[in-house]
């Protein structure tokens, strides 16, 4: 048996390690490129205690804060351009994953002569980019980890991912204390983004015995925990350990992929706006029913570890129905009548080909019925 695994160069996990991002990024130089939403980061302090840390060591800060909802091709571009308008030594993303996944490829990037549309579509390119820090504000997505950036491509309209070992973050900070503010709603998100991750790796074809422990001690944190810290905001223990989670469940599926959740997922966010987490939350149980055929008996050792007696996909079913979540695509925003361009979308992804159980066309039809 062999597993390669990769990781960032150095995580920090724990409350207020925010602080310390100034003593760990100098050695990348002295002029730096935040990456940030357009408002909540303020609000909650994040940033000012980012930039302060920085100026403690002398490293001159720059931000871009517009990145909003899903990114695309263009926010990259943009990205691109200040940092080497401004001759900046390294990308700094602090948010959720559309901050990480933007500042990612735009730190991978940088240097290249083609659009990031032209990369997302698979032109080769030589690394010159620069060091890219991740510092994630919510407990979902694990793009502190990964080595992939997930982008809207306008010439498909579809959401696709590229991904290079150059775009896997040099160093990340995991700090619960930055996702205090999340509200109930996105906490349940992004927590149910988290949970799809991980459930997908430990199915993965890809699956190794180190990702499969990584993937069941995940799964045994996140189901734990998530709706307690979603019914209790002020819940301090939940948060910590929805964030411990979400960083092992990335720790996971980076080496695995993930699966035709994650592939159905993605068109049902370009297409219709259906938030990720909140997709995968409606897709996951169904998925585990269909993947049930072939790998009953890893889902029999998930519900062992959790003690539940019962099939997964009703503790799961069970669980989702305890969230702030619409519990149907219909009520999440999707309108039927583009079914095709959803299933072409879905063969359009790496992640169909880790599914467990081999997947046809009407087999995706099948499963959006079920979950409309």
């Amino acid at each position: 048996m062999q597993s390669i695994l990769q990781f960032p160069g150095k995580i920090i996990f724990g409350e207020n390690t925010i602080d310390q991002l100034g003593e760990n990024v100098v050695e990348y130089g002295n002029k730096c490129l935040l990456v940030t939403g357009q408002k909540s980061t303020r609000q909650s302090g994040a940033l000012q205690r980012a930039v302060e840390s920085l100026k403690e060591k002398g490293i001159e800060s720059l931000c871009f804060s517009k990145v909003k909802g899903e990114p695309d091709c263009a926010i990259v571009d943009e990205v691109r351009a200040l940092a080497e308008k401004e001759k900046v030594d390294f990308l700094i993303a602090l948010g959720g994953g559309s901050a990480l996944d933007t500042a990612k490829a735009a730190a991978g990037l940088i240097g290249q002569d083609l659009p990031t549309v032209d990369y997302l579509n698979k032109a080769p390119f030589e690394y010159k980019g620069i060091p890219f820090i991740a510092i994630p504000t919510t407990s979902g997505t694990g793009s502190e980890i990964t080595l992939n950036s997930v982008l809207y491509n306008p010439v498909t309209g579809n959401k696709k991912s590229i991904a290079h070992p150059c775009f896997q973050a040099r160093f990340s900070i995991v700090d619960p204390t930055l996702t205090y503010s999340m509200s109930p709603e996105l906490t349940a998100i992004t927590g149910m983004d988290a949970l799809t991750h991980v459930v997908e790796s430990y199915t993965s074809l890809k699956a190794n015995e180190v990702t499969k422990v990584l993937a069941l001690k995940a799964i045994k944190i996140i189901t734990v925990n998530l709706v307690e810290t979603v019914k209790n905001k002020n819940n301090i223990e939940g948060r910590k350990m929805m964030a411990w989670g979400s960083m092992i469940a990335g720790m996971a599926f980076a080496q695995t992929g993930v699966g035709v959740a994650h592939s159905i997922s993605h068109p049902l966010g370009a297409l219709f706006q259906i938030p990720h987490g909140l997709a995968c939350a409606i897709l996951l149980p169904v998925v585990i029913d269909y993947n049930s055929q072939v790998c009953m008996e890893k889902y029999q050792e998930i519900v062992d570890e959790l003690g539940y007696k019962g099939e997964f996909s009703a503790y799961l079913r069970k669980m989702i129905k305890q969230l702030p979540l619409p519990q149907t695509l219909t009520e999440a925003g999707y309108k039927e009548g583009q079914e095709e361009q959803i299933v072409t979308a879905t063969f359009d992804t790496r992640s169909i080909k880790n599914n467990p159980r081999m997947v046809e066309e009407k087999d995706v039809r099948a499963i959006l019925e079920k979950c409309v």
